[in-house]
């Protein structure tokens, strides 16, 4: 592994609302095992990037929209990646309120009332997954409840790696839910998303890729690694 492709930008502790999700996809996933200490980002990762961060270098067709959670780090210097073995946790006490496909996986809209902001609805948007079997629009999900699974990349040959695509907005900010494709929500804009990581607690790391490498071959999936210990 060359040591020059993680080579440090920026250190950072997000979040000023909720540690629940992050607990729960350690713990549920047994990445405690692995000695889980952050999340790693490449700037194409991050809320509005104009940048791919998989297979060849280039632009997205609109601004990222939300955060991608791929890549993590372990205490003992080990790089590793999530994939499809890996259940997805409910952020908050949420109810469903919209599903649809995606390039990857299918999607799952949660909203939930934000007391601090005036009963507020925000709208947590769970992209490339697989839900777990029977859930529903108008099904009730308690905050840490594994309600999926991050979807397998089946074509052969794809430069995306299995990862979770988060994006959260403001329920008035956006086109009525029921309506919603992504190629409507790419249309939107990135501005009428909010950043992620201003509302769940996620420790991370940023770090800058040299140019050529794939990030995706640099990691290990996490499965592996747990099949080993």
């Amino acid at each position: 592994m060359k040591t020059d492709f993680f080579a440090n930008i920026d250190y950072g502790v997000s979040g000023s609302a909720d540690s629940r999700f992050i607990a729960a996809l350690i713990r549920g996933n047994r990445l405690e095992r692995l000695g889980f200490e952050r999340f790693v980002f490449y700037g194409g990762m991050l809320y509005a990037a104009a940048d791919k961060w998989w297979g060849t270098p280039g632009r997205r067709h609109a601004r990222h929209e939300g955060i991608d959670l791929c890549f993590f780090r372990t205490r003992d210097g080990r790089y590793c990646r999530l994939d499809h073995s890996i259940a997805v946790p409910m952020a908050a006490d949420s109810r469903i309120v919209h599903i649809m496909d995606d390039f990857l996986g299918q999607t799952v809209v949660a909203r939930w009332r934000v007391a601090e902001s005036a009963g507020r609805e925000l709208l947590t948007i769970y992209a490339h997954i697989q839900p777990v079997q029977g859930l529903a629009v108008g099904d009730r999900v308690e905050a840490g409840y594994m309600f999926a699974r991050i979807a397998d990349v089946k074509y052969p040959g794809s430069p995306m790696p299995p990862h979770l695509h988060i994006s959260m907005a403001w329920a008035d900010q956006l086109p009525e839910y029921r309506r919603w494709s992504w190629k409507l929500l790419n249309k939107c804009g990135s501005e009428r998303f909010i950043d992620p990581l201003d509302h769940i607690n996620i420790p991370y790391t940023i770090l800058t890729s040299a140019a050529g490498m794939d990030p995706a071959a640099e990691y290990t999936p996490c499965r592996h690694v747990l099949s080993e210990l």
